[in-house]
């Protein structure tokens, strides 16, 4: 909610039209249920969901883990359609969002930098059976004919490895079916409140070949998600120029295009086989984060940002995937290969960056000039002229070749054991070449600081260039695994299983930068960090079936992410290793089922202990620009886990959700580097950042039992709320121009749908974000001057589509 805008609706005014909106629907619908003939009632009772979080297909309700899932009806009555969309709907599970395409999954609370670079993931991100994980700047793919997507929760480190630490997020595709013929369109208008207008069409035909033993399954979809941020007209912080070249509105407009295409083939009753290639790109004209009132920029206002040059955003991937299914006699085979590819190119305006690292000693007259607030103390090397105009680009590929095999027990046999065992193997390759330009930076006292001692010392011409920093980071990790579980039945109502995985890892990070672009002198470095590391992480679960409906749970689980080396200057008083770091977690859950599977509640309560964890952190030398990775001692997290769904009868069904988490550092910390500079401290009770300390949800819909135009009419009102949350952690933060802990403020959102559900097509009506709430999602210090990430203002739209 914007409180510098008096126009908008108070909550109290837009909760008011929001009851009257969902009255005057149901009147309707209840009206014309009685003009016609009530059709043949559904069953009452919630449905079931598959899942195949353990590796196997099981109901959701019967497996002893804290897991949401989501099936494809799921997925479109809430209108979900990316990450940050079904987030609200899962307790313990949250998201950072940093401008550009900087989107960090997060599972209980373990996060320790609000921003960090080159570290592994805590949390994993899976499409099928390959994780296409990225340390905070994971992929975001279209929910575009999805089957399933589940939310593990807690440490996976045992069936997911590494990156799977807290947790695991899993988006399954739809796959093709050999048993008939069956295709879609859908298509979808939409509107932002202050913003434009966007659209969103996809299709998907499925074809049976064959004989019915071969099955081709195609999608495309494309969207144009609606700019509503304005580039404003405002003075550089020198006041020598401005951005009225750019002053535009709506410059967040996002792009994105993709397909799937997915060929089954059935070779005999017992064996399958599928080969997917999956295809995204989005593209983004302008960021989509503002710029908050401050000293520097006071006239800004709400969707409002100041750039002083383009920016742009442009993430494009691939997957090929192959996985092999074969029912043995002595247990099910699964083989999967996939080979994944991704560019991510961004650029953005640096203006107030620079600005921060800029030196002048001398202003126009001769006279001493004071520095800015952040300036470096080697005032010739950052002499830039005073005020100058830049920006940066970062150019990211990454590959990923992932094999897995794994054997488990028949789903049919009658043992009291089950059992399950697997290989893994991964190569992960990355190369990001990061770019920092100035306008006329040929032109600066820097520039000739540079080129004079370039021609001194090493007799050479330093060449004029823009470029004054360039960064080149390789990465190249391979891991190895062998993981299992196995099973035993105690009695009927109580089983124990105990699991574990021996992992081994060899990471390589090769480091190049040049400053200024062309320079072979002092600011050159070359490093190179290799890490190799084994170990093991193990799992129990006690399962108590109390009846069909009722189970009890306790289990304890480990995870783990990889540690490595920092290739850091030789003058940096950084260490040159960290370690990994474990998480230890205990749980305690109970999932039940009531008044004949129409009441469901299903929580979990958690202890967990991080130990050993690594944050990243600025070299404390003012003249060294250096980042890295230290370990602190451990932290604490503890929480809840809680959902309910309840089918009141065949019209109504209400679902509701409740988190809580608190993370904080248990042991105090001081980071003593020596040489006259100061510690860095990290006090006990330290708040770990970017998790909220309560999330709650709660959605009601409404099927009618008449028709309207031979369809079934219905509403769906959401509401979310996300409690408060803190940026980084205290007495660390890895950017140039730290600003301290900051709050991220509590909010809540509401989304109403609703529309009419034919035979072969369906049509709604929605509201996102109803009373147009005004959502700090991340208070991003990257770029010197305050950024902030936030939520997508009132958007209406229309959305319509048809089953052939």
């Amino acid at each position: 909610m914007n409180a510098n805008n008096p126009e908008r609706n108070s909550p109290s005014q837009s909760s008011q039209a929001l009851t009257a909106a969902v009255s005057t629907v149901l009147s309707v619908a209840s009206g014309t249920a009685a003009a016609q003939e009530a059709p043949a009632q559904a069953p009452t009772g919630l449905s079931e969901v598959i899942v195949t979080a353990t590796r196997r297909a099981e109901r959701l309700q019967d497996v002893s883990e804290s897991i949401a899932a989501f099936d494809t009806d799921a997925i479109a009555m809430r209108g979900v359609q990316q990450i940050d969309d079904i987030v609200k709907y899962i307790p313990g599970m949250s998201i950072s969002e940093r401008e550009p395409g900087g989107t960090t999954i997060i599972f209980r609370g373990v996060a320790s930098s609000g921003i960090q670079f080159g570290a592994v993931s805590s949390s994993a991100l899976y499409l099928d059976e390959q994780p296409i994980t990225q340390s905070g700047r994971s992929p975001d793919p279209r929910f575009i004919d999805i089957e399933r997507v589940e939310a593990l929760r807690g440490p996976q480190g045992t069936l997911y490895g590494a990156s799977s630490q807290s947790g695991t997020l899993r988006v399954i595709t739809n796959k093709p079916d050999p048993s008939g013929f069956s295709a879609w369109t859908e298509a979808q208008l939409n509107t932002v409140s202050e913003g434009d207008e966007g659209y969103d069409v996809s299709a998907m035909v499925n074809v049976p070949l064959a004989d019915d033993r071969v099955a081709l399954r195609v999608v495309g979809f494309a969207a144009e998600d609606a700019g509503y941020i304005d580039n404003v007209l405002a003075p550089s912080q020198g006041q020598t120029f401005d951005n009225s070249n750019l002053v535009d509105k709506d410059v967040n407009t996002i792009q994105t295009t993709g397909g799937r295409v997915a060929l089954r083939f059935d070779i005999n009753e017992n064996v399958d086989a599928t080969f997917t290639t999956i295809y995204q790109d989005i593209n983004a004209k302008g960021h989509s984060d503002v710029t908050p009132a401050s000293d520097s920029y006071p006239g800004v206002r709400d969707l409002q940002q100041v750039r002083f040059e383009h920016e742009s955003m442009d993430d494009a991937w691939y997957q090929l995937g192959l996985t092999l299914n074969a029912h043995t006699s002595i247990g099910d085979l699964v083989v999967s290969a996939s080979y994944f590819d991704r560019d991510f190119q961004y650029q953005a305006d640096a203006t107030d960056y620079e600005f921060n690292f800029n030196c002048p000693r001398f202003d126009a007259d001769g006279n001493p000039n004071p520095p800015p607030p952040f300036c470096q103390p080697n005032y010739i090397i950052y002499d830039f002229g005073g005020d100058p105009r830049g920006f940066a680009t970062n150019d990211e590929q990454t590959q990923i070749t992932t094999f897995e095999a794994r054997l488990q027990s028949n789903n049919d046999a009658e043992s009291r054991w089950s059992w399950l065992g697997g290989i893994f193997y991964s190569k992960e390759t990355g190369h990001t070449e990061f770019n920092s330009y100035i306008r006329h930076y040929a032109d600066t006292t820097a520039f000739y600081y540079f080129a004079g001692l370039q021609y001194a010392y090493y007799n050479s011409t330093l060449q004029p260039t823009s470029d004054w920093f360039q960064g080149i980071y390789d990465t190249d990790l391979e891991q190895r695994a062998v993981f299992g579980e196995i099973g035993f039945d105690v009695t009927d109502k109580f089983t124990i299983t105990a699991g574990g995985r021996w992992f081994e890892y060899d990471r390589k990070f090769k480091l190049h930068q040049e400053s200024p672009l062309g320079f072979t002198g002092f600011s050159l470095t070359d490093a190179l960090a290799d890490t190799s590391e084994s170990g093991t992480v193990a799992k129990l679960n006690l399962t108590y079936r109390i009846n069909d409906d009722h189970m009890a749970y306790f289990t304890y689980s480990e995870g783990f992410r990889n540690g490595g080396s920092n290739p850091v200057r030789p003058n940096s008083v950084l260490p040159h290793d960290f370690s990994s770091d474990t998480l230890k977690n205990y749980e305690l859950g109970t999932k039940t089922e009531w008044l004949n599977h129409r009441l469901r509640f299903n929580v979990a309560l958690y202890w967990m202990k991080w130990e050993d964890f690594a944050v990243q952190i600025e070299d404390p030398q003012p003249s060294v620009f250096q980042l890295g990775y230290v370990n602190l001692p451990s932290a604490d997290i503890q929480g809840v886990e809680s959902e309910f769904s309840f089918a009141i009868n065949d019209a109504w069904q209400v679902d509701a959700s409740l988190g809580y988490n608190h993370g904080e550092v248990s042991e105090a910390t001081v980071l003593d580097f020596g040489g006259g500079l100061d510690p860095v401290v990290v006090t006990k009770g330290a708040r770990l950042p970017l998790t909220p300390d309560w999330t709650g949800s709660l959605g009601i819909e409404y099927r009618a039992r008449g028709r309207l135009a031979n369809a079934q009419p219905f509403v769906r009102l959401d509401l979310a709320y996300v409690g408060e949350s803190v940026n980084n952690l205290e007495g660390i933060e890895s950017v140039v121009a730290a600003g301290g802990v900051q709050i991220q403020d509590a909010y809540q959102t509401g989304d109403l749908r609703f529309g009419l559900d034919g035979e072969r097509w369906s049509a709604s009506l929605f509201v996102d974000n109803v009373w147009d709430e005004r959502a700090n999602l991340f208070l991003s210090n990257r770029w010197a001057v305050q950024r902030q990430s936030i939520n997508r203002p009132r958007t209406i739209g229309l959305q319509f589509r048809y089953d052939w």
